[in-house]
């Protein structure tokens, strides 16, 4: 290819067998204080030979797997497996308006598999991962629970209880991508809809949030939707300055605190599934469980060269979290939650890929010494390397909760880089 007049070899890349590592720190100075300083890191595994697919993220912890079979003769039908597990033994309380409510600091994991039926039809711009996919499955599990130690007495631990779930999953990957696998043009677009039943489920809760109404909360639905676009600046000739454009958005009925909409605020992801999961910047892994929320958010991004990319990036979010109502109980209400931040995303040391951003979230609530304050800071710093292809193949990755939620690597492209 040819760069500014400069003819460049930029060898041939496989995404269809790809293996990458991930390792990261995520900082949010005031946060919650079992937050403020968190790594992550995962092993991420994609392998695509068109009528058989395997992806899994890996972490110990929480574990995140997908296998798609099909056949030639099946005209893009195809079986689906899932499995994922969330297994963490240490307690986890919720934060509101900068405070720790220990009082209902609990333990709890769960462990699902899947079965079910899947369609599979490509898209331009023809790369491996350009499709339209369909899945139908239903997913067993269970989730069981323990006291935290900083529990109130009065708080009711939940019953363990088998959980079977309906999931309906839509993915559509029409995004161009550069040599750093950044959307440079394109759209992706899709969805998940689950309908979720516990069969054993006793009151549980209470202390200062409302006791929730078990009754309700056996059967659950939950759908949410996002949609990524990207293109070149308005009267811009140049494809160095390129415009990303997304949206999310999710809302469910009878959900709970462990059915919920968990907003992250992790480490955006690239690769073709992880850019489906919501981010929030600025906010601690985990920190907001929703049963609504909206954010859109507006990136400008500079090509200064094929391994140099830095950006802004404007964010605006629409969210429900728990606020003290005046009589000191907790109550849910939808609040504003606007950010701006920016980063670069480079080439680094041994040969990995380095994105490098801070963010301020003007909506957040930190704790202070005068009491909470409305604002905060979020910093990130995440190195990917690509470990069967060296840096062919190393991408940016995302997170999905403290040891929980962890970075996906993308795999990297066949076409050549894009950028003039």
């Amino acid at each position: 290819m040819e760069v500014k007049g400069r003819e460049i070899d930029v060898p041939a890349r496989d995404r269809r067998n790809q293996t990458a590592i991930d390792v990261g720190v995520l900082l949010i100075p005031k946060g919650p204080r079992t937050q403020q300083v968190n790594p992550y890191g995962s092993l991420f595994v994609w392998r695509n030979d068109d009528t058989r697919r395997f992806r899994g993220t890996f972490a110990g912890l929480y574990n995140d797997v997908r296998y798609n079979v099909g056949s030639q003769r099946a005209h893009g039908w195809e079986a689906v497996f899932t499995f994922n597990n969330y297994i963490v033994p240490f307690g986890r309380y919720e934060d509101v308006e900068g405070r720790a409510i220990t009082d209902v600091e609990l333990k709890w994991s769960s462990i699902f598999a899947g079965l079910g039926i899947g369609y599979r039809k490509s898209l331009p711009p023809g790369h491996q991962d350009s499709a339209l996919e369909m899945a139908l499955t239903y997913e067993p599990g269970y989730l069981w629970f323990d006291r935290g130690k900083l529990a109130s007495p009065q708080f009711t631990v939940p019953s363990d209880t088998y959980e079977g779930r309906v999931h309906f999953r839509l993915r559509t990957d029409m995004l161009d991508r550069n040599f750093m696998e950044l959307a440079h043009r394109g759209v992706s677009f899709g969805g998940d809809f689950v309908s979720g039943h516990r069969a054993h489920w006793q009151p549980w809760g209470g202390v200062v949030f409302d006791s929730p109404n078990v009754n309700k909360e056996r059967d659950y639905l939950a759908g949410s939707v996002y949609a990524v676009a990207a293109g070149g600046v308005p009267f811009v000739a140049s494809d160095r300055h390129r415009l990303i454009a997304s949206a999310y958005g999710g809302i469910g009925e009878h959900l709970d605190r462990f059915s919920a909409f968990r907003l992250p605020g992790r480490p955006k992801g690239y690769e073709w599934d992880a850019i489906s999961r919501p981010m929030l910047p600025g906010v601690a892994f985990n920190e907001l469980f929703p049963s609504k929320y909206v954010i859109t958010d507006l990136t400008y991004r500079f090509g200064a060269n094929l391994a140099l990319y830095p950006y802004i990036r404007g964010t605006y979010a629409v969210v429900e979290r728990p606020r003290f109502a005046n009589n000191g109980t907790i109550k849910m209400q939808m609040d504003p939650l606007p950010a701006v931040g920016g980063g670069v995303i480079t080439r680094g040391p041994w040969r990995t890929q380095v994105e490098l951003n801070y963010t301020y979230n003007f909506g957040i609530f930190r704790s202070t010494d005068s009491g909470p304050q409305m604002g905060g800071h979020g910093i990130f710093i995440s190195f990917s390397r690509g470990i069967s292809s060296l840096f062919k193949g190393s991408s940016k990755a995302e997170p999905k909760t403290p040891l929980a939620t962890v970075p996906e690597p993308a795999p990297v492209d066949e076409a050549p880089p894009i950028i003039k």
